[in-house]
């Protein structure tokens, strides 16, 4: 069977325009993004799974074919738009992959047509893992397009990257970052990303929340990713009601990624069907 993406777009709530990448057939699923990400990032993974159910994959505004973020972005308008595609597709499962994943876990709170819910790696920050007091500086940087500034702060706050890479000065990584962020498209990412770190800002140190999440929850991580994501997803495992807990040996962070963004989609996807059958 040949399998295809179809991308078609929805209003949100406010008139702007929501792309989804669609593939398969069965139970809908919706795969919520992270940052520098957009739903491209995650095909592989959805054609893995295309065959037993219908996967579609959201660009979260700012990113992809959807519509521009506002100026400043609130986290309650990413879990409005989820709620939207929910919405649009009926969608009962839904898949979130590190800020996407806090996205995902706030819209269960609020909308009970989520019965299963899986988080991959959230960036939640508890007792100061992160170093959330550098996230002003992305939002100023991105706002005065100094871009590869914003994507330097960034991958220190996150620490994404070998620990040599992010532990490198401020300039030498913004030096870096600027290669990476040569294509349109990354640039976009780049920019949207003061929607990421509002996310996180906004929910740090608030794992006691999501003790009132009533869906099904499959919290996953790798072994080998940053200690800040371990201990946040060990938190919500310990914290949401029947959580489950699933560890994925000596992967990181990229893992749900294509296969060509060094991601092993291969290791995520059978885990993944097995919970959301």
């Amino acid at each position: 069977m040949s399998l295809h993406f179809a991308t078609t777009t929805i209003d949100a709530a406010d008139g702007t325009t929501l792309a989804l990448h669609s593939v398969g057939t069965g139970p809908d699923v919706v795969i919520v993004h992270g940052a520098m990400q957009s739903g491209e990032s995650q095909r592989d993974l959805a054609m893995l799974l295309a065959d037993r159910f219908r996967v579609h994959l959201l660009d979260r505004r700012g990113r992809g074919e959807s519509g521009p973020l506002p100026v400043p972005p609130t986290p309650a308008l990413a879990v409005a738009d989820l709620r939207t595609v929910l919405n649009a597709t009926g969608a009962r499962r839904v898949m979130g992959i590190s800020s996407g994943a806090l996205i995902a876990a706030r819209a269960a709170l609020v909308d009970e047509r989520i019965k299963r819910l899986a988080l991959f790696e959230p960036p939640l920050s508890i007792d100061g893992s992160m170093r959330l007091d550098r996230a002003d500086e992305i939002l100023t940087a991105v706002a005065r397009g100094d871009l590869a500034r914003a994507a330097a702060i960034g991958m220190k706050v996150a620490e994404m990257g070998p620990a040599w890479m992010f532990g490198l000065p401020l300039p030498i990584l913004a030096l870096a970052s600027r290669a990476m962020l040569r294509s349109p498209e990354r640039r976009r990412m780049a920019e949207a990303m003061p929607d990421d770190f509002v996310i996180v800002t906004a929910n740090a140190d608030r794992a006691g929340d999501f003790a009132a999440i009533r869906a099904s929850t499959l919290l996953m991580d790798g072994t080998a990713t940053r200690p800040y994501l371990r201990r946040a997803v060990a938190t919500l495992a310990a914290t949401i009601p029947g959580a489950q807990h699933v560890e994925l040996p000596g992967q990181w962070h990229s893992v749900t990624q294509n296969s060509d963004e060094y991601g092993h989609p291969e290791l995520v996807a059978p885990e993944l069907a097995t919970f959301l059958a």
